[in-house]
């Protein structure tokens, strides 16, 4: 089943594929088809916790900053025309000044920032394209701050899962790891996994690429080495309830950094915005500039 998925594969997701394959090479079809549910699921569901908190943030920041930019683009003119018609000596904020002359060169030349734009995202992608470049990126996701330890953990259960599975039904270690590589699309882990299998060959710990990598926590490499010692299958069981229970600690973790991160940008523009608005507007009605103008 899985040769015909591959042949569909704008249809069917790769890690999908995979699992179905693992299944049918495994004899354990039943539990793939289970475990593709549950990642199916799994992922559903952090999707929407992650959506839950960042869609609103999203939505209030972009709302402020457009009240920052017509706010500056229609009430600055109009308090400035307000100080010439009463001949006070009086001016703007040196920083409204300049945010209100940056948003008309913006306006007149606002086609070179895009064309910019738009170079640098077709030679980010073009440079990801390349197997140095796809590499680094995929290096990138796990290693990026918030989302990076939650991936990873992710994509080290999935490979835990399937070579729990591998083993259970009678596979080497080895082919185990070697079928495992394939449930993921992350190029870092499948070269984690390679070394993995290249250091078995030649007699060395198979956990060592692992604990080198620095991506998991120690828990889970010792955790390796111990069942490495006695009986892996039933470790490999406890290494996957521990990571279940990392991954809701990593979770819970992000939904508490992501509005304290949203609050602060959303902090920032609404000093900035403070600042270039709404201080001229005080200048105007409770400030003393009628009395300059007076004498």
């Amino acid at each position: 089943m899985y040769t015909t998925m591959e042949y569909y594969d704008n249809i069917f997701p790769v890690i999908y594929t995979n699992m179905i394959k693992v299944g049918e090479l495994s004899g354990s079809l039943v539990k793939s088809l289970e475990q593709a549910i549950n990642y199916l699921d799994s992922t559903d569901a952090l999707k929407k916790k992650v959506r839950k908190i960042v869609i609103p943030n999203i939505i209030q920041f972009v709302g402020i900053l457009l009240l920052l930019i017509v706010g500056t683009m229609y009430a600055i003119p109009a308090i400035q025309d307000v100080f010439e018609e009463v001949g006070t000596q009086d001016k703007l904020p040196k920083v409204t000044l300049w945010f209100s002359r940056f948003l008309d060169s913006f306006v007149n030349w606002w086609y070179i920032p895009l064309i910019i734009i738009i170079a640098i995202a077709i030679a980010i992608a073009v440079y990801v394209r390349t197997s140095k470049g796809k590499y680094q990126y995929h290096k990138f996701k796990y290693k990026m701050p918030v989302f990076g330890k939650l991936i990873y953990a992710l994509d080290f259960s999935r490979v835990m899962k399937v070579v729990s599975l591998n083993i259970k039904n009678g596979m080497r270690l080895q082919q185990a790891l070697d079928v495992a590589k394939n449930v993921v699309n992350n190029t870092v882990m499948m070269s984690i996994i390679e070394t993995s299998i290249n250091n078995i060959m030649i007699g060395k710990s198979w956990v060592e690429p692992f604990e080198k990598s620095g991506f998991g926590n120690r828990m889970t490499t010792e955790m390796l080495k111990v069942g490495t010692q006695t009986d892996l299958s039933t470790m490999l069981d406890k290494l996957l309830d521990y990571t279940e229970i990392d991954i809701d600690n990593i979770l819970q973790r992000i939904m508490k950094v992501l509005p304290e991160i949203s609050y602060a940008i959303v902090g920032v523009v609404l000093i900035f915005f403070v600042i270039v608005v709404l201080v001229p507007c005080i200048q105007v009605y409770m400030g003393s500039f009628l009395f300059s103008a007076y004498v």
